[in-house]
């Protein structure tokens, strides 16, 4: 009898492998990366927990607690959901890649990747999922930089941060193991306390230490840094409400909700002013993360079920915006050497109408534009807030104006003609995309997928529910 949550941690490093060897074959390696993420997605939420399953002359099993290499791998419910957006939007980014860039690591460092972050929802105690995280970013590492290139400098920043965060993550498993045995030494909870929001806020890129973010996305393949702002920061949220499943008590007292709220307002501020102000487009894409993340912090503040399901229903439409927004800035930067500008976009909407699209669509669903996949999340957040919170939910909208105004700028630029010959020559050598019918069709989908999302808010919020339902550490 096989433990089949093993084949979630197994069996993509395995995938991983083959993928990297036939990785020259491009179609080839992109096909297998895109089937194999999709069947293990559908397959973790198919298979009934607790019930013995045959295939091909195999018994295999869900749930339950197994031992491996002398840990212990539990799968709930609330795992179940979680892997399965990982492996689910990872097969989506890698549809997009199998258009832009079928070369690219991100599908064999991905699959390793998602191994390492499975594992992380799955093994107890906490402390070894914080290194499996931390693997899983020094992993990510190879896969942000160009093959064979130097690295990327936000990769690097990256891997700098994730790793000042790691020594709090680890002590505070002992410190709350000490505070178990002497509860009336409050002070082990006050430290620990402030190791996690400490932590996490790296991790995050809580405004101070928001810089990271638009590095990536600047420096940085884009869709690996869409990979990173969707799957890692998914697996980071999910690691964060396992801590406060497993330590109720570091948020017992009412004091971390204003903190939450106010560290999110600053990072949607700061984010949009940023952005309205930003010529290069990749780092569009940072700030934009910078202020979807703000917003939940700022729906993480309400200290309730209904905030935390806004929190889920935001990472669960994240990919369609980022993924889009990547696409986009893979196809322009093709064509003008990397220096996605806007300076250097200038008249390239016309030859590139496919990336035009994939980035002007993406781009306004993580501001929160009416009628994207963004906005099913944001709007629900401000009517909930609407009435308790106007200031919050003003300063929500005036990071999605700033994030709006730095896509207007590079839209007039993409759409205007083209005015210097340097501008010209850098994509003398690109071929046009008006004949590529496979990469029109892949955009074409995943916009009419981003618009249904948002005109549907019901076919997500279902799931976000149930998936805050799970968790009991906001109960009165």
């Amino acid at each position: 009898m096989i433990a089949g949550l093993l084949l979630f941690l197994v069996l993509p490093l395995v995938i991983g492998g083959v993928v990297y060897v036939f990785r020259r074959w491009g179609t080839l390696s992109s096909l297998l990366s895109i089937g194999m993420t999709l069947a293990l997605g559908i397959t973790i939420l198919a298979l009934p927990l607790g019930q013995v399953v045959e295939f091909w002359g195999r018994q295999i099993v869900m749930g339950g607690t197994v031992s491996f290499l002398g840990r212990e791998l539990i799968l709930e419910d609330v795992d179940r959901v979680a892997i399965a957006f990982l492996y689910l939007t990872a097969s989506g980014l890698f549809l997009l890649a199998w258009q832009v860039s079928p070369g690219t690591l991100l599908f064999p460092v991905g699959f390793g990747m998602l191994s390492l972050l499975s594992g992380s929802l799955l093994i107890r105690p906490l402390i070894y999922a914080v290194l499996l995280v931390e693997i899983a970013v020094a992993a990510s590492v190879f896969a942000l930089q160009d093959e064979g290139g130097r690295p990327a400098r936000g990769a690097l920043q990256y891997l700098s941060v994730s790793l000042l965060a790691l020594p709090g993550l680890l002590v505070i498993h002992w410190l709350m193991d000490r505070y178990a045995l002497t509860p009336d030494n409050t002070a082990l909870l006050d430290v620990s306390a402030v190791l996690l929001a400490f932590s996490f806020a790296l991790l995050m890129g809580s405004v101070p230490f928001q810089t990271w973010l638009p590095s990536v996305a600047g420096d940085s393949d884009p869709l690996a840094s869409a990979f990173l702002f969707t799957v890692n920061h998914a697996a980071v949220w999910f690691l964060l409400l396992a801590f406060l499943e497993t330590y109720p008590e570091l948020i017992a007292g009412a004091r971390f909700a204003p903190y939450a709220s106010a560290a999110g307002m600053a990072m949607v501020l700061a984010g949009g002013v940023l952005a309205a102000s930003q010529r290069r487009l990749g780092r569009l894409m940072g700030y934009g993360a910078v202020i979807d993340n703000g917003a939940a912090l700022i729906a993480f503040g309400m200290a309730s079920e209904r905030g935390l399901a806004l929190v889920l229903l935001g990472l669960l439409v994240r990919p369609f915006g980022m993924a889009l927004t990547a696409m986009g800035l893979s196809g322009l930067g093709a064509a003008c050497g990397h220096d996605v500008r806007v300076e250097t976009v200038r008249g390239l909407g016309r030859r590139f109408p496919w990336s035009t699209l994939a980035f002007a669509v993406g781009a306004l669903s993580i501001a929160g534009l009416p009628a994207s996949a963004g906005f099913a999340a944001r709007w629900a957040l401000y009517r909930l807030l609407g009435p308790s919170d106007l200031v919050s939910v003003l300063a929500m909208v005036g990071g999605s104006l700033g994030l709006m105004v730095g896509v207007w700028r590079a839209l007039s630029a993409l759409l205007a003609e083209a005015e210097a010959e340097a501008s010209t020559e850098l994509v003398d050598d690109a071929p046009a995309e008006h004949d590529r019918w496979p990469r029109g069709l892949v955009v074409g989908l995943a916009v009419v997928a981003s618009v249904v999302v948002g005109l549907s808010p019901h076919l997500l919020g279902p799931i976000a529910a149930r998936l805050a339902g799970f968790y009991t550490f906001l109960a009165p």
